[in-house]
């Protein structure tokens, strides 16, 4: 089957199954203007297009709060990264403000540069898994080229072995745990976990995101560890190919097929605020149901959603009785959001 088959089945099963399910306004508008990225630059440079509509953020002024709180971080623990690394080319770039490619000066190449090689340094700060010496920033999809003595450095990697260590300390099933993700971009969490962590990645999520991350983990581990997305009415009918999988494809209305306390950990990024209330609530119970460990959500502090009427803020968030708070802080990374992790009590 080709990847515009793929989409389109993706879409078709979006459009049959429950409207909650559908995408919110606010992704519908972006997921207009992500088809036309990838129309545009075709998924071999997805990493300079729709990845900055995930959780990439384009940092290129030294006076944004971002590049500052990155600067204060890497001052606390000052390295060579940005007196070693070099930044080749940006060529492909687009974002969902512009309908033509954007370039950027060189000084904006610099800074950005710069701005990478603090996060990194957050990110090794943080790694108590040692994570970053398991993984590598995969060449699929073109990633911006900041190298530093033949190593790709990238905010993608280093937000997910951020991400990957929050997991890693949560008690599990030792043998072979399932983790849940709700809206996982291209799957770049999903990619890091699988190369340094034990257990099983389940992706929800809606098309063309979930599109690009089957294509790109099937690039990146093969084939044969993915499962691929299709339709089915009962796990029973799947049961075998998934449990042989390590990383598990579905649309977002397939989470309803799956029992109660099937997973692990249930997680999402950046996803909430950009939803309707209806659905917030609809995750957020699913997330209580499927979850017979801990759920983990990252999300903007404050954000206020005009597309859909949400106007979430981190008190938004609530769990019932059987829920206990185990990490409530301000991401290392990016301020303007909270982790926050919750323990179902025994």
């Amino acid at each position: 089957m080709g990847e515009i088959d793929t989409f389109a089945g993706m879409v078709k099963e979006l459009e049959s199954a429950d409207p909650i399910f559908q995408p919110s306004g606010f992704w519908r508008d972006l997921n207009e203007k992500n088809a036309r990225m990838l129309e545009a630059e075709g998924l071999a440079n997805f990493k300079r297009t729709v990845s900055q509509n995930y959780f990439n953020w384009l940092i290129h002024d030294h006076k944004h709060p971002l590049f500052r709180h990155a600067l204060r971080q890497w001052c606390l623990h000052p390295n060579l990264l940005p007196f070693h690394s070099r930044i080749r080319e940006m060529n492909h770039l687009r974002l969902a403000t512009n309908d033509d490619r954007v370039v950027l000066t060189k000084l904006q190449q610099h800074l950005y540069r710069l701005y990478v090689c603090f996060v990194w340094t957050i990110m090794s700060q943080q790694d108590r898994h040692g994570l970053r010496h398991r993984v590598k920033e995969p060449e699929i999809g073109n990633p911006f080229r900041i190298e530093c003595r033949g190593q790709l450095l990238s905010q993608d990697l280093a937000s997910s072995i951020v991400e990957c260590n929050v997991i890693a300390d949560l008690p599990k099933d030792p043998v072979r745990p399932r983790i849940a993700e709700v809206g996982a971009g291209y799957g770049r969490l999903a990619c890091t976990h699988v190369s340094s962590l034990p257990g099983q990645y389940f992706i929800f999520d809606i098309p063309p995101a979930l599109g690009v991350a089957q294509w790109y983990l099937e690039q990146v581990l093969g084939r044969d560890r993915v499962f691929r997305f299709r339709h089915f009415e009962r796990i029973d009918d799947v049961r075998d190919e998934i449990d042989r999988a390590s990383v598990v494809l579905l649309t977002t209305n397939q989470i309803r097929i799956f029992p109660d306390n099937y997973f692990d950990v249930m997680l999402t990024i950046s996803t909430l605020p950009e939803m309707r209330q209806d659905q917030v609530d609809l995750y957020l119970s699913e997330f209580q149901r499927l979850s017979r460990g801990h759920i983990f959500i990252k999300q903007f502090k404050v954000w206020k959603n005009p597309a859909d009427g949400t106007a979430l803020t981190s008190e938004s968030y609530v769990l019932g009785p059987n829920w206990r708070t185990r990490l409530d802080r301000s991401d290392p990374i990016i301020p303007l959001f909270f982790n926050r992790v919750w323990t179902k009590v025994r």
